[in-house]
């Protein structure tokens, strides 16, 4: 097996965030630095995955509760896990695989997920006219599903996303994470989720308009 390294190239840098490595870090210390730590650390993270220039302050929220002797590492393991279309059944399975090493202090799980994209480019327009301007519903259909994974309920928000249709781009493995919390408060784990963070890449207000939301929150053990 060749022991050969692979550099991927930045294709990103100079427009979903800065080119320049000072200027980068700077911006990240900043954001992280605006933010507090909750009192126990992490052991699950829902954050954004956009470009650090629309999502970089929210997405602060989730990762400033990472332990950081977990990653103040001279060595450790990301393991990258793509999760495709999942049924029920299959986040149901999937949970409880994971729900081992979930269990486990000394791993992290990372969610990486933005929330509702809305406009016509996403082919998504969901709008109660009940909550005010556009903008308004898009943020009231977001918290009503982050309101739903704080409960920790896996079926609860299959059920949202099937009523609303909600563009969450992480709701499966969302769906696989609260399964695998499931499984482990079957067997007396004690654990919370509280979103930190809210936030939308623009206000909405007219039928042209698009944006994406973003959502920074964190898994906790007691």
């Amino acid at each position: 097996m060749s022991n050969r390294v692979v550099c991927r190239e930045a294709s990103h840098a100079g427009s979903w965030y800065t080119a320049s490595g000072p200027q980068l870090n700077a911006q990240l210390e900043g954001w992280l630095s605006q933010v507090q730590s909750t009192k126990r650390p992490a052991r699950a993270i829902i954050a954004p995955h956009a470009g650090y220039t629309y999502c970089g302050s929210c997405a602060a929220h989730a990762y400033k509760q990472v332990d950081p002797s977990l990653t103040h590492k001279d060595e450790f393991t990301i393991i990258p896990v793509l999760v495709g279309a999942l049924s029920e059944s299959k986040e149901q399975e999937f949970g409880k695989l994971f729900s081992k090493y979930l269990a486990d202090p000394s791993n992290l799980f990372v969610v990486s997920s933005d929330f509702c994209h809305w406009g016509q480019r996403f082919r998504y327009s969901y709008y109660d006219e009940s909550q005010g301007e556009i903008y308004r519903s898009i943020e009231h259909l977001d918290k009503m599903g982050m309101s739903i994974i704080e409960q920790l309920d896996p079926v609860s928000f299959s059920n949202y996303l099937k009523k609303y249709h909600n563009t969450i781009c992480g709701r499966h493995p969302i769906g696989v994470l609260l399964n695998a919390i499931t499984e482990l408060q079957k067997n007396g784990m004690n654990m919370s989720f509280s979103f930190l963070n809210y936030a939308q890449s623009s206000q909405c207000r007219n039928w042209q308009d698009s944006s994406v939301s973003y959502a920074a929150g964190a898994l906790t053990v007691h």
